[in-house]
């Protein structure tokens, strides 16, 4: 499975909730058009205590991921007029964005009922690599409030393609997604964490 993943920059002149009730309402309709579309997920950034001093200084507002079957698929929905409708749509509240195509990797499936916050765990780095992140998984597994952990191994990243919103000068080595029984145990789970990556707390809106 092939996900693309977009770092996500409000503009200055848009408010939070502007943003992300346009994000919502507005933008997630386009994107659901798409074409081979097999997952569409909004991550939107929340705050909390988990949220380290190296997201913070990120500037992160949310997290659009895509899952397509093939990269193939990808490539046809970036060429089509859906996503021509997207690029013009994302002037009117994305400030910055940066995009990462990667191999979703599916570690432990959360539960149904796992509930709809997430930590995003962005491990810092130019290029993909996938010791780090089996090694960050490895030091979290044995946490007891963990219910579900997927992996996203970097292909390729840079600037969205066909967009002209300015590019997001962001580069990572990997991106974990983790699950916990509740914002209790995840907070539980960050405290005293070795900061070797950004730690963003978000709320999960599924679309597709």
């Amino acid at each position: 499975m092939i996900a693309a993943i977009s770092l996500m920059r409000r503009r200055s002149d848009v408010s939070l909730a502007t943003f992300r009730r346009h994000w919502l309402d507005v933008h997630g309709p386009l994107v659901c058009a798409f074409a081979g579309l097999r997952g569409y997920v909004q991550h939107h950034v929340i705050e909390s205590p988990a949220m380290n001093v190296l997201a913070c200084d990120m500037r992160v507002d949310g997290f659009p991921i895509l899952t397509l079957d093939h990269d193939a698929d990808r490539v046809k929905a970036h060429r089509s007029p859906e996503m021509a409708a997207c690029n013009v749509d994302s002037r009117q509240f994305i400030g910055a964005v940066s995009r990462v195509i990667s191999r979703q990797d599916v570690v432990l499936a959360p539960p149904p009922d796992a509930g709809r916050i997430r930590l995003l765990a962005l491990l810092p780095g130019g290029s993909a690599d996938d010791v780090a992140l089996d090694r960050y998984v490895a030091d979290i597994k044995s946490h007891p409030g963990l219910c579900g952990a997927v992996l996203y191994r970097v292909l390729q990243q840079g600037p969205a393609p066909n967009s002209t919103i300015p590019h997001l000068p962001v580069s990572v080595a990997g991106i974990v997604e983790l699950s916990f029984a509740s914002l209790v145990d995840l907070e539980c789970a960050m405290e005293g964490n070795n900061p070797v990556a950004a730690h963003f707390v978000v709320e999960e809106h599924r679309l597709v």
